[in-house]
């Protein structure tokens, strides 16, 4: 037997399922072969897969299969962990033959579809961006790096999914052409591709300091045109070359264009420069004392640049509103004309006139920093609107919102307040019901809802049960207006106001001449007992044994609902006392 006629056979292999075991007689097939083993359907073949008197094979389908073999003895993929590196060989569990040509001869695990699989049994979890990548963009023959798959003529290359590289330029195109680590890992991760978060500047030839921190990558790498194709036929046509940055050891010059005349005279830039900035210069090189001219630098004006202040020439345009040195470096400082005692002399009042003229800028700022000022909370008190509360706490910006047409964060505020009322700056949540009195009578700036109220000063006082009354049983918003204001004003005042109380003896003393009101029975203590007396606001005095007799006993419950019935009811003895009689009946 010659060598392609044994893989030929050998690719019998993956035929699973229960095949009937070989005997002498009476042999039959229990069903086609799929297209991939179509060649080995053939009954004198069977033993090709099968062991004699026994069921499929798994070591026979490796005897075929010999990269997946290859692999499983590496330790390496899905089938190395599946079979317990091939110490359980059972193909037939995900691979059934016999099943007929069309048959797809994969099974995967728990019958879920491919995209469900666990990539993370195939010994290569799928993290960021590959979690979303479908199978078929990374499973495809030209991603297959392992020659010894593309070389097994047991499987096809474009259905196989064994064989693919685990690093990234196995499939990805290499954007950096060589120039730099082909391990894309040191400075990329897999949930995109830029930024680079792992990169760090400090492990080149060249650490970033000062200004050098804020320069975007292209301002010294440059892009380059190159046309390069990458696995799977991937093409780019330019690339950013970080392999080819300016030469650290030319220093300055060799990315930066000296600006003095007289270059080789003055000498490298690092003699009077740092990487902080062109006009930030080293201790050792601050000859000039700024002091002796009355105007010492100092914070952000020990940082500003020379120019800001000392401009380039007599012909340089001034900013609005600002009055600077017109002079170079060459110039007598003593014939110039600068003034320093107010910082208006040289800024512009962000302010818009806000402050001015009761404030000078070095009441709230310094020459630290613009921002934050040191005004204090004391220094607010001691204004037209002192800060308590919950005003304390509240941000300036809540109070003070930019001047109309200010550009955000330009400082130019809103400071000046006609009417510092509370419904000046607040909505009025009882849409003028309590109007003209001002809202500190109930309300403090503490916080809203610690009320101050007296109800007793009202037309109302409060007493018995109401006092344990929730505001909210009495104060509610409008039935036809959800989200009216609640109602403080106009309410009723009456026990009989259907608002309140419903009336339990259904209108029985509603036209009644005297004692129709609630009060005259009952009391704001409590409901019950009540104050009725029979011999004095009844026309039916009781007298006798009538005085003991309960008042259900009269009274009795009618109607849906139930009500009490107190009148009209029978006064004659025989309406109420005899055998059969209704002691209901009305006279």
């Amino acid at each position: 037997m010659n060598a392609s006629t044994g893989i030929a056979l050998a690719l019998a292999a993956l035929v699973a399922g229960a095949a009937a075991p070989v005997r002498a007689q009476g042999l039959a097939s229990p069903g086609p072969l799929a297209a991939p083993h179509a060649r080995l359907d053939d009954i004198t073949r069977c033993l090709l897969c099968h062991e004699a008197g026994r069921q499929l094979s798994g070591r026979k389908c490796l005897d075929c299969h010999v990269s997946l073999a290859r692999r499983i003895r590496a330790g390496l993929g899905y089938h190395a962990g599946a079979t317990r590196g091939g110490t359980q060989l059972a193909c037939a569990s995900c691979h059934s033959e016999h099943n007929g040509r069309p048959y797809r001869l994969v099974r995967w695990p728990s019958n879920a579809p491919k995209e469900q699989f666990n990539h993370r049994d195939a010994r290569w979890n799928l993290e960021g961006a590959h979690t979303r990548a479908r199978c078929e963009s990374c499973h495809r023959a030209e991603l297959i790096a392992d020659a010894a798959v593309r070389g097994d003529q047991s499987l096809s290359t474009q259905r196989t999914y064994l064989g693919l590289g685990s690093q990234c330029v196995a499939c990805h195109l290499d954007e950096h052409r060589g120039r730099v680590s082909r391990t894309c890992e040191d400075c990329h991760t897999t949930t995109e591709w830029k930024p680079a978060p792992r990169f760090d500047h400090a492990r080149t030839r060249f650490e970033l300091t000062g200004r050098h921190r804020d320069v975007p990558c292209s301002g010294c790498h440059q892009e380059r045109r190159a046309d390069a194709t990458g696995p799977g036929g991937t093409r780019d046509t330019s690339y950013v070359d970080f392999g080819a940055g300016r030469s650290a050891s030319a220093g300055c010059a060799g990315c930066h264009t000296s600006p003095h005349r007289e270059t080789s005279r003055v000498g490298r830039c690092e003699r009077c420069h740092t990487v902080e900035g062109w006009f930030v210069l080293p201790d050792s090189m601050r000859h000039f004392d700024h002091a002796p001219l009355g105007f010492p630098l100092r914070g952000a004006h020990a940082r500003a640049r020379c120019e800001s202040c000392h401009l380039s020439s007599a012909a340089a345009p001034l900013p609005r509103g600002v009055q600077l040195m017109r002079a170079n470096f060459q110039r007598p400082f003593a014939r110039q004309k600068i003034g320093f005692a107010r910082c208006g002399q040289c800024h512009a009042d962000v302010h818009q006139g806000e402050l001015a003229p009761r404030r000078d800028c070095d009441a709230c700022h310094d020459e630290t920093a613009f921002a934050p000022t040191h005004f204090t909370q004391a220094m607010h008190d001691s204004s037209a609107f002192a800060l308590t509360g919950a005003h304390a706490a509240t941000p300036c910006s809540a109070c003070h919102p930019a001047l109309p047409g200010a550009a955000a964060h330009s400082g130019a505020l809103r400071f000046r307040w006609a009417d510092t009322r509370c419904a000046a700056c607040h909505r009025d949540p009882h849409a003028g019901q309590f109007a003209p009195e001002p809202c500190e009578t109930c309300h403090a700036t503490a916080a809203w809802n610690r009320v101050t109220f007296d109800h007793d000063r009202t037309r109302y006082p409060l007493r018995g049960p109401h006092v344990r009354l929730a505001c909210s049983r009495c104060h509610t918003r409008p039935a036809d207006d959800p989200r009216g204001a609640v109602r403080f004003r106009g309410l009723p005042t009456s026990c009989e106001a259907a608002e309140c109380h419903g009336d339990p003896h259904g209108g029985q003393f509603a036209d009644r001449g005297r004692g129709g009101a609630c009060i005259t029975c009952h009391s704001e203590a409590m409901w019950r007992p009540a104050q009725f007396d029979h011999q004095r606001d009844s026309d039916y005095p009781l007298d006798g044994a009538h005085q003991n007799v309960p008042c259900a006993a009269c009274h009795r419950p009618e109607g849906t609902p139930p009500v009490a019935r107190f009148r009209p009811l029978p006064h004659r003895c025989e309406d109420c006392h005899g055998t059969g009689t209704d002691r209901r009946r009305r006279p």
